[in-house]
């Protein structure tokens, strides 16, 4: 029977599942070879991860063209069936379906029992003895095992019949057994706290299927807690009262509800809620962040409390000899800062463009080497740490790698039990450093030892919750040592100049309207956006190359979204196919990767080596994998990345302006249009422009643009850490 024609209505297909030709990791999507009940075969694409070889399937759905693949069932339901063949009953037992009875047993067993093979299995197991090589001993085994993957298969049919995705189904017996299923239909909202993956509309939607009413206080409960969390992944540390309120009325959750919910959470530690003189702007807090913000409050207040030492002498010798043997003299107020940073416990050393911070931190690291102190170089990012290595040269380590995290435990090794060694940390781009990981630093740092953090304030915040760099510095307690003097050198740069004029609200400049400036930034006005697209492709791939940058290694694209015509999905698209559009090409997922492709690592891979926001190019594609070499052309570090780590990487041609934070590039081009309008603000830009060493480039509407410049705000954050460390700092004074 030759399937029906393509992109016809909604029918239904039945078959045996001969094998799969791709199962995602997560088992929600598979593409399967059927054997047509009628004869044929076809492809079925769908939610199929959880079926096995063997099995008789009832499958409805549509068929469509694809357009490299050709004709594919695209699956939309499925019931599975036992299977009805005797070959197909061979591979559904061969499979693992029922463990210990591997592919010689099981052809023996449905030769001897045919197609009542599973009966006799499931009802009549002491026949299994009929079959040559099966004993009592082995008979018992398989009966056991049977039983046991009897009830893991009924549950998994009843959490999949709630709509849940195969790895989700798995990680709910795994926490709960058999158990899960009824634990699920009684309590679902325990999954929002307990199963990974879960969010409270997952578990509103069950609830609702098994007919617990919006009035169920679990129900409130864990639609506040699950507000929380969602806040806390949009930088914040906790909620007001009235704001975790208003939001949860988009919850249908009334606030008759909600409070008797927040004060039943408190009681049991849930959620923490400080109180003050108005109801309405309490504090509400996931347990976790209001403990770390308390405690990196107060160590650092305690760093900042401790007297700097009787030494200034000694630093001020040893800022001389560092700046003799680097060969360099620093203006007053660098030095000023270099000072600050060697005689407290804790210090701040802030600017912007231009203003020496890289200068500051070389002479600080040698003289401080100088005075035989140990500091410890750190980065948030491992371009941020490398940047950090090539301006010192002295050993620097992401934050991570610094506190030895281990990917097992999901702890890190360095803590108040192992400190770390050394005589204090310094730490550059202090401004993308979260709440969690400066609370894993300060609980790291050994006693005695100082901490210098180094940063922009005026960038983008730390994607992880709080605003940590900012919090101090407007706290009033840590010393702090900010740098305004942009020097000659920096001062007739267009980059330095439009990224004090974004910062300041202004519109950017283009090189050529400047007298007296570098020829390295221009704005290229195109309203629409297909005109915007064709002239970032352009510049990139025909101008920048005439002005000797070399497209494929030193120009970076800067979008501020994923999404949409210029957002680096479609970007990178278009990049490759200009930049890199031939070689060997691995396809994996809907992805295309192809020798010489710029990548990014986008998760920690602690057994490969990588972090998040590594960038590397493909140097081999294998056939089940690729090479990537995340070095230097003077360092090569070639890592093979195979399986499911290839998730973790995608095109780096165009990435977005958060993911460039710690990174510097020869050349930028930044696209910025309307179709951005929801991410346009100030420091959005300014970060961007910063990114450019040599050359910039903004193309973009000029709407978008002055949108960009004026908008200032627009991801502020709640967080305490500012009052806490005054509080502390006031109760020290009173103590």
């Amino acid at each position: 029977m030759a399937p029906p024609p393509p992109d016809s209505a909604e029918q239904t297909l039945e078959g045996e599942l001969l094998r799969f030709q791709y199962q995602a990791d997560d088992g929600a999507f598979a593409v399967a070879r059927i054997k047509l009940a009628g004869g044929g075969e076809a492809l079925a694409v769908g939610p199929l991860g959880h079926v096995t070889e063997g099995q008789h399937l009832n499958l409805t759905g549509r068929w469509t063209e694809h357009p490299a693949f050709g004709r594919q069932f695209k699956v939309q339901g499925v019931l599975v069936e036992d299977p009805r063949t005797l070959r197909g009953l061979e591979r559904y037992l061969a499979s693992g379906a029922v463990q210990g009875l591997g592919p010689v047993f099981a052809q023996r067993v449905v030769e001897h029992f045919g197609l009542d093979t599973l009966r006799v299995i499931a009802e009549q197991p002491e026949r299994l003895q009929e079959v040559e090589g099966i004993g009592k001993k082995r008979m018992e085994q398989l009966k056991a095992q049977w039983e046991k993957d009897r009830a893991h298969r009924e549950v998994m049919a009843t959490l999949r019949g709630y709509g849940l995705g195969a790895a989700l189904a798995a990680r709910i017996v795994e926490r709960w057994g058999k158990d899960a299923a009824a634990i699920v239909a009684r309590e679902p909202y325990r999954m929002c706290a307990e199963i990974v993956g879960i969010g409270f509309r997952t578990a509103d939607a069950i609830a609702r299927q098994n007919g617990i009413g919006r009035d169920d206080a679990a129900r409130a409960e864990a639609a506040l807690v699950h507000l929380l969390r969602e806040a806390e992944g949009q930088g914040h540390c906790f909620l007001p009262w009235g704001e975790l309120l208003r939001r949860a009325e988009g919850l249908e959750v009334p606030a008759d509800q909600a409070t008797p919910a927040r004060d039943r959470l408190a009681l049991r530690s849930k959620v923490v809620v400080r109180r003050g003189l108005d109801p309405d702007r309490d504090p509400v807090y996931p347990p976790d962040l209001a403990h770390a913000e308390l405690a990196v409050s107060r160590r650092l207040a305690s760093l900042a409390r401790s007297d700097p030492p009787a030494r200034q002498a000694r630093a001020r010798d040893a800022i001389d000899q560092a700046q003799a043997a680097i060969g360099l003299s620093l203006a007053p107020g660098q030095r000023a800062a270099v000072e600050l940073a060697l005689t407290h416990g804790v210090s701040v050393i802030t600017g912007g463009p231009g203003t020496g911070k890289t200068t500051i931190v070389r002479v600080l690291v040698e003289a401080a080497r100088r005075l035989d102190e140990e500091l410890r170089l750190a980065a948030p990012t491992g371009r941020a740490a490398k940047r950090l290595f090539e301006a010192t040269g002295a050993e620097a380590k992401t934050i991570h790698r610094l506190l030895e995290w281990n990917g097992r435990t999901g702890q890190f090794q360095r803590d108040l039990d192992l400190p770390l060694e050394g005589d204090g940390v310094l730490v550059d781009e202090a401004s993308m450093v979260d709440l969690r990981l400066m609370q894993s630093l300060l609980r790291a740092l050994p006693p005695g030892a100082r901490l210098v953090l180094v940063g922009d304030a005026d960038q983008l915040p730390s994607v992880g919750a709080g605003r940590v760099l900012a919090d101090v510095i407007a706290s009033g307690v840590i010393p702090v040592a900010t740098l305004r003097e942009v020097f000659r050198q920096a001062a007739g740069s267009g980059i330095v100049r439009n990224a004090w004029r974004v910062n300041e609200g202004a519109l950017p400049v283009s090189s050529e309207r400047e007298e007296g400036v570098a020829r390295d930034l221009f704005v290229v006005h195109r309203a629409e956006v297909a005109e915007a697209r064709d002239t970032l492709l352009e510049v990139v791939a025909r101008r920048l190359p005439k002005l000797g940058f070399d497209p494929l290694r030193e120009v970076q694209v800067l979008t501020p979204m994923h999404s949409g015509p210029l957002g680096t999905v479609a970007l990178n698209e278009a990049l490759q196919a200009l930049l890199n559009p031939s070689g060997p090409t691995l396809v994996r997922g809907g992805r295309t990767l192809r020798q010489g492709d710029r990548v990014l690592q986008v998760r920690n891979n602690y057994d490969l080596d990588v972090f998040n926001g590594d960038v590397g190019r493909v140097t081999t594609v294998t056939d089940n994998g690729v090479v990537v070499d995340f070095g230097d052309e003077r360092d090569r570090n070639e890592v093979a990345i195979t399986g499911e780590d290839l998730a973790d990487l995608e095109l780096a041609w165009a990435i977005s302006i958060h993911k460039s934070q710690g990174s510097e590039y020869p050349a930028v081009v930044i696209a910025l249009h309307r179709a951005h309008r929801v991410m346009l603000r100030r420091n959005l830009l300014y970060t961007a422009i910063t990114r450019a060493r040599r050359f910039c480039c903004i193309v973009g509407d000029p709407w978008a643009i002055d949108q960009a410049c004026q908008e200032r705000g627009g991801d502020e954050r709640w967080t305490g850490l500012a009052a806490a460390l005054g509080d502390e700092a006031a109760a020290c004074a009173g103590g």
